[in-house]
């Protein structure tokens, strides 16, 4: 007998994806500490309401969801737009759908007439469902599932409403050479300034970055702006790992006008932790992983509207390659990028970029 539950216990939720993923070798948790610290604490919930439930099954935990509503997306938008999040579920599309329709029922009742999901809690977070490369470990903040998600969520009414794409570029790669031209001569243009974040003063260009960013994907679909203690939230757990060589700033006229930021892949260091920091002798292992990194993911790129034209964002793209390469970076990936902004995934892919997976994020009326 399948039973869906709500007010669910925060630990048994966040404990679901250890048992439907045992003994898959792609799947890498996060560390619980930081699930939980994300689904009870994150600034993200001082704009935003959820409802955590889980299914049951003869007394077995099979599948969860969340029910979130974004107050900052629907102020955006102008719209009632109610999301799901964090769904994990056994392949059975009768629980998907249980799950989702008590998400859809408990939003319907709050003044939401449509769903939109996964988002784990947000764009500006991990979010979608891994549609193909499942023998692909995911790098971090990316989402990884099983092959059957998809069809279990359609088998729920859920329809697609936008696929995510994510690019691979290796030091082997290259620019073309209507590329590398475009790039020789924007570099010489004399107002144009490039530097690397200033950890100093790290508040400050954080602020910065939030300020381009929230201009530059306004318009953008999904867009959720930025609030100031999200930011600030973001980066200190950045600041812990960042490096100088793969940030950028771009300023034109001595005023900031773009910015880029990548993360070495954490996933090579918890992948060994196994979502816990308890085994000393794991969390040695994985510190020295951690000093081996050599693949990172951009985690955001923006140029100002005000500067939009100028051909600043391939600079941003070249940042990545040179400053990565010259400090023995092997590999970066860009995810995600919309599936319909062709400007950008022609740049990248100019830029010797690969396409290498898709994610979808669904929707449906309420």
């Amino acid at each position: 007998m399948l039973e869906i539950l709500p007010n669910a216990n925060i630990d048994e939720f966040i404990g679901l994806p250890f048992k439907l993923y045992k003994g898959n070798p792609f799947y890498i948790p996060e560390l619980k500490i930081n699930t939980k610290y994300l689904l009870t604490k994150n600034p993200f919930w001082l704009h935003a309401q959820r409802e955590f439930f889980i299914a049951k099954r003869g007394g077995r935990t099979v599948g969860r969801v969340a029910a979130i509503i974004n107050k900052n997306h629907n102020e955006h938008w102008g719209d009632k737009m109610g999301f799901f999040g964090f769904f994990e579920c056994e392949d059975n599309k009768e629980t998907a759908a249980a799950l989702i329709n008590a998400a859809s029922a408990w939003l319907k009742e709050r003044g939401c007439d449509r769903l939109r999901g996964p988002l784990n809690p947000g764009t500006n977070h991990n979010c979608g469902v891994l549609l193909d490369n499942f023998d692909k470990e995911p790098v971090i903040m990316m989402p990884y599932n099983p092959p059957y998600y998809d069809g279990i969520l359609q088998g729920a009414g859920l329809k697609k409403a936008k696929d995510l794409l994510a690019f691979d570029r290796t030091d082997k790669d290259r620019f073309s050479p209507r590329m590398q031209k475009i790039i020789e001569r924007i570099l010489k243009n004399p107002s144009i300034k490039i530097r690397e974040i200033d950890l100093k003063n790290f508040e400050a260009e954080v602020e910065t970055v939030r300020q381009i960013y929230n201009a530059s994907w306004s318009q953008n679909w999904g867009f959720v702006p930025i609030a100031g203690a999200e930011i600030q939230d973001i980066a200190k757990q950045l600041k812990l790992i960042i490096r100088p060589e793969l940030t950028c700033v771009i300023e034109y006229d001595g005023k900031p006008a773009g910015f880029s930021i990548c993360a070495p892949n954490m996933n090579r260091a918890l992948k060994i932790l196994g979502g816990s920091l308890a085994n000393p002798f794991k969390l040695i292992r994985a510190l020295f992983a951690w000093r081996k990194i050599k693949d990172c993911r951009m985690l955001m790129l923006g140029v100002h509207p005000d500067y939009r034209g100028k051909g600043l964002e391939l600079l941003l793209v070249r940042s990545i390659v040179v400053g990565g390469l010259a400090n023995g970076w092997q590999k970066a990936e860009l995810s995600w990028l919309l599936e319909d902004n062709h400007a950008i995934i022609q740049t990248v892919e100019e830029s010797g970029c690969t396409r290498t997976q898709s994610y979808r994020i669904y929707e449906k009326d309420l």
